[in-house]
């Protein structure tokens, strides 16, 4: 009878972890292609920190994004169209809320843009994202410290996405999508990777719990 009901609940384990993944997801780009080196200037401990912010801010600032792309020349045509179709081929955060953000750095084109989503026009004004770009970006980047510039454009978007919803800026990203699966028996599954690997990893926790006694 005891096994009975571990199966039954085993099964209702999976039932739920598979609704779950099939609810859609409030962003459609991966924390991967939010982070586009393409000039190859950021890097390793910058590319974590871009990741692991934009984990924290889809967990707790509804889904939003903020992409990076650095990139030698945008070529003839002017930075803000290039800016704003790599926006919309990244789809970030392209939700009913469209709060991404995409940050452009291009190196011989001694050029930058911000494109903010619609979602966050309230925040980032003109005046706002004028003050960053003169604040964050242009020192480090005037002087050819571009992956400083980039850095520093980033914590400020950050903050000020963050601020926004009343986040912290520098909270953990250990909890991925509200998720942690640290305190399992089977702790060698990688739940981090993604929120399928966290979904599946977790069931796989809870048969091992269910069947091992």
């Amino acid at each position: 009878m005891r096994a009975h009901i571990k199966l039954a609940a085993f099964i209702m384990a999976i039932v739920l972890a598979l609704a779950l993944v099939s609810r859609p997801m409030t962003a459609t780009a991966s924390l991967q292609e939010l982070i586009s080196d393409e000039a190859g200037i950021l890097s390793k401990d910058t590319r974590d920190y871009i990741f692991s912010r934009n984990r924290n801010l889809e967990v707790n600032c509804h889904g939003a994004q903020i992409a990076v792309v650095t990139r030698n020349t945008v070529g003839s045509g002017p930075i803000e169209e290039y800016a704003q179709r790599r926006f919309e081929e990244l789809e970030i955060s392209r939700s009913k809320e469209n709060n991404g953000v995409l940050l452009l750095v291009a190196i011989e084109d001694k050029d930058y843009y911000i494109v903010a989503g619609s979602g966050l026009s309230s925040v980032f004004t003109t005046e706002m994202l004028s003050s960053i770009v003169r604040n964050h970006l242009e020192p480090d980047f005037g002087k050819g410290e571009y992956e400083a510039a980039v850095k520093s454009a980033f914590a400020k978007l950050n903050e000020t996405v963050c601020g926004y919803y009343g986040a912290d800026p520098d909270a953990s990203d250990h909890a991925y999508r509200g998720l942690d699966c640290t305190s399992c028996s089977c702790s060698p599954l990688s739940c981090g990777s993604c929120a399928g690997m966290m979904l599946f990893g977790c069931i796989a926790c809870v048969g091992y719990e269910l069947f091992s006694d």
